[in-house]
């Protein structure tokens, strides 16, 4: 049990790692991304030809697996919509509609992430490469970066999992606790009703009144839960704490850049016909050859960094821009749903409002992180004392200058910087439909 607690709660980092895979808070995402093939598989370099496209066939089947239970789920709930439309509210169809996109948001995921090679690059690269774990030992600064960081990720880590098993217990035990409550499970409890279920799919055999149908259905629709939370929480979760080590690498490059060593030699000369004397600051022979190397330093860590933003942007920004079109479509159907007042649908609609708005929130605020350190590399490195540095390295602070003008974003699909300008546009437009649909 002390085992269990400290693996939880101990967020410290632990020095006898010796790879970031073994931290607490990438075994649980590991745990959870192994279930829908989005964590980074292991290299078949090594293996023989046999191996080799053995495991390759075997991912061709595990893909083939999630690409039929994702089309399967969006098309068993447009069916059910299809047939009962005429026989459902507007509350209970806006249900269907809200679980129909969250299918369609999985299947762009799965589309984009899971057949998709520069994923598995990314994602590889990141914990082989960009993880702060590689960089802590090159100075103090990067060390106190990698603990402060290390422990950002892992309380972010539980309190996102905790949320998100919260989220889907409560989406899939209200209909259950209705049912009780209504008597339903008892015998000859329904009478004229049907049972009540957390998602609603077209079956070849009766689930509505029909007892084992009902078991069935239900335990199948707590997996479907789990499954698609998953694909939106956990994946998330892995996408932010990628952008806290970025964050990290922002950080300890400006630090880098604001410790650049002084000069250390001081020139006097007295001006023509005066009795003034100036002092100047100047760097010696051997001091602007170790300038030049650190300068390189900098810009060579920079290129890295923008190098991985960019992979970032390329292989997450459809994903995020189909992510922004769902929050945008149903922002307001989920505020419609918690409208009713009535504790049913609070209790069912008002946790997943609540955990959907704020995995916008977070997510945009994470990512805001980047472009608010990166915009401050500009002042930092004008700051640099270049007024004492020779043609050569002036030269180099220009160049370096250059390359720092721009914030740096991460963008969905090259339409929209991922951060709360984009997330304060969306929430206002679902607050616009929301209020144009409930005066409907």
């Amino acid at each position: 049990m002390a085992g269990l607690l400290d693996f939880f709660f101990n967020y410290e980092a632990d020095d006898a790692i010796t790879t970031p895979k073994n931290y607490p808070y990438l075994i649980i995402m590991r745990i959870s991304l192994s279930l829908i093939k989005c964590w980074p598989k292991k290299t078949t370099e090594n293996l023989e030809a046999g191996a080799k496209m053995k495991a390759k066939v075997w991912g061709m089947i595990q893909n083939v697996l999630h690409l039929a239970f994702c089309v399967l789920t969006i098309v068993g709930t447009a069916t059910y919509v299809m047939i009962h439309k005429k026989n459902m509210t507007f509350f209970e169809l806006g249900h269907l509609y809200i679980t129909l996109m969250l299918s369609c948001v999985v299947f762009s995921r799965l589309a984009t992430l899971t057949f998709n090679d520069e994923y598995q690059v990314v994602a590889n690269e990141f914990l082989n490469k960009i993880h702060l774990f590689y960089y802590k030992d090159n100075s103090e600064f990067s060390m106190q970066t990698h603990k402060h960081i290390h422990r950002v990720s892992h309380l972010f880590t539980l309190y996102v999992t905790g949320q998100m098993l919260g989220g889907l217990s409560l989406f899939n035990l209200t209909p259950m606790y209705n049912n009780y409550s209504a008597g339903k499970y008892s015998k000859g409890g329904l009478k004229n009703s049907t049972f009540d279920h957390s998602l609603y799919y077209s079956y070849p055999f009766n689930v509505s009144t029909d007892v084992r149908g009902y078991i069935f259905s239900n335990i199948l629709h707590w997996f479907f839960s789990y499954i698609v939370s998953t694909w939106f929480c956990t994946l998330d979760l892995f996408l932010s704490v990628i952008v806290f080590h970025i964050w990290g690498h922002f950080k300890i490059l400006l630090h880098d850049i604001d410790n650049f060593p002084k000069p250390s030699k001081m020139v006097s000369f007295k001006l023509e016909n005066t009795n003034v004397t100036i002092s100047n600051e100047n760097y010696t022979t051997e001091e602007l050859e170790q300038l030049a190397g650190k300068l390189k330093k900098c810009i060579d860590y920079h290129r890295v960094i923008i190098s991985f933003t960019n992979k970032i942007s390329e292989v997450f920004g459809p994903m995020l821009l189909a992510y922004y079109g769902f929050h945008q479509a149903s922002g307001c159907l989920l505020l419609l749903e918690c409208s009713q007042m009535t504790p049913e649908a609070l209790a069912r609609y008002l946790p997943l409002t609540l955990i959907l708005f704020q995995q916008l929130i977070q997510l945009s605020i994470v990512f805001e992180l980047v472009g608010t350190v990166s915009s401050k590399l500009n002042d930092a490195v004008y700051g640099l004392p270049w007024e004492d540095m020779d043609v050569k390295n002036r030269k180099t602070v220009a160049f370096f200058l250059l390359n720092v003008q721009e914030p740096v974003h991460v963008k969905a699909l090259g339409l929209a910087d991922v951060g709360v300008t984009s997330m304060t546009a969306i929430l206002k437009t679902s607050m616009s439909f929301f209020t144009f649909l409930r005066s409907m």
